[in-house]
């Protein structure tokens, strides 16, 4: 690397590669390459070779392969509490699990949607094999068998997969309903596949209902969907719930527009820390 710093000369460079570094792995250059122009297929040794090189500013020559992470740069400070709601990107996740606790219990399902620009955009879904029956009880909830996982991909697999899809956008919140559930699940398999962690703000589409729409009372995704008029055509379903929760986000995200002059998403992130309390109190 020149004493100039790299030269991006690929768009998006900077992050995707701060991004891939937060692995804390060395990554193949195939990898990297695959990463940086968003391809889900390797992408050849000595084309993979070149477009690295040419995201870093460096020789194709010099870059040992895999490339360790310290070689990549981090990725640039962000404005992203700058972001207006607008032009943000959100990536919504929902899981189906064996259990409540990411110690014990096992993920069954992924779904996760973008918002983009206040609306649905890209979806992620897939199934994923626990290693282990299903519980009746989960089948029960979810209709989600044990013959229906198999040929799904394990565990790892599936969080690969997962991580992949969330680079695309590196550093968007993630959302979910009851977020500390679904974040911890992902965070911890995250780290036991040796991921990388979550990098942008976790948001809580129920914690902000209880601060943009107190007159509910209950604030579960059922509650939630039927007051804002959304159809769940797939409820205990990932991408069906996923779905319902994005849907309620650009809600929640208009209401506190109308009613707090929320713009921006750092805004949005001081109203979500705000007690309720706090914000019945500033009302007029």
């Amino acid at each position: 690397m020149d004493a100039a710093g790299p030269r991006f000369v690929l768009p998006g460079a900077a992050e995707r590669l701060g991004s891939l570094r937060a692995r804390g792995r060395p990554i193949p250059l195939a990898e990297l390459a695959a990463g940086l122009v968003a391809s889900p297929d390797p992408v050849a040794p000595a084309l993979a070779r070149r477009v690295v090189a040419a995201a870093l500013g460096r020789p194709a020559a010099s870059l040992p392969d895999p490339l360790p992470p310290e070689a990549l740069p981090c990725r640039p400070a962000a404005t992203v509490r700058e972001t207006a709601l607008r032009d943000a990107c959100f990536t919504v996740v929902d899981l189906e699990t064996t259990g409540l606790s990411p110690r014990r219990a096992a993920i069954l399902e992924i779904g996760a949607v973008r918002v983009r620009d206040l609306s649905l955009a890209e979806r992620f879904e897939t199934l994923v094999d626990p290693g282990s029956p299903v519980p009746p009880r989960i089948t029960a909830l979810t209709g989600i068998t044990t013959a229906m996982l198999r040929g799904a991909p394990p565990a790892g697999r599936a969080l690969a997969d997962l991580r992949a899809w969330l680079d695309d956008t590196p550093g968007a919140p993630f959302v979910a309903h009851n977020a500390p559930f679904d974040a911890g699940f992902v965070q911890r398999g995250l780290a036991h596949h040796g991921l990388g962690p979550l990098e942008g703000p976790v948001l809580c589409t129920r914690r902000l209902a209880r601060r943009l729409a107190p007159e509910l009372g209950r604030y579960g995704l059922e509650q939630l969907t039927a007051a804002f008029g959304i159809r769940n055509s797939a409820r205990h379903r990932a991408l069906g719930d996923a779905v319902a929760t994005a849907e309620a986000l650009c809600v929640l995200m208009e209401r506190a527009g109308e009613r707090h002059g929320v713009r921006d998403l750092g805004a949005l992130l001081d109203l979500h820390a705000t007690p309720p309390r706090r914000l019945r109190a500033a009302q007029p």
